[in-house]
């Protein structure tokens, strides 16, 4: 399946030891490549961090989110369409908007 930006994913996420990993969701910001790979944003549940944009019910087109959410928009990684479970959501674009220029202005 071709993972766009804008997805909301379930991904078994590794840890920074990649022997384990957890099931947390993710912001697609570039769609995936000839070889599967996408540019994702972590999105977490947990309010107090720095650099967080929230995610409500009116920033998503499809789905939703059992949890209030917050991309963490300062840390971006690549990852493989073999490590998704599922897709959760689409957010908006203008919500995907507002992201990237959060993400470019902190550069």
């Amino acid at each position: 399946m071709s993972y766009k930006r804008g997805n909301i994913l379930l991904i078994k996420f590794p840890f920074t030891t990649l022997v384990k990993s957890k099931k947390r969701p993710v912001l697609v910001v570039k769609s995936a490549n000839e070889y599967n790979d996408f540019v994702c944003f972590q999105i977490t549940s947990a309010p107090n961090q720095s650099n967080l944009y929230a995610i409500d019910a009116a920033n998503l087109i499809d789905g939703d989110l059992k949890l209030r959410s917050f991309v963490k928009y300062d840390k971006c990684f690549t990852l493989n369409t073999d490590l998704v479970d599922k897709k959760l959501a689409t957010l908006s674009d203008v919500a995907m908007e507002e992201v990237k220029k959060l993400f470019c202005n902190g550069i």
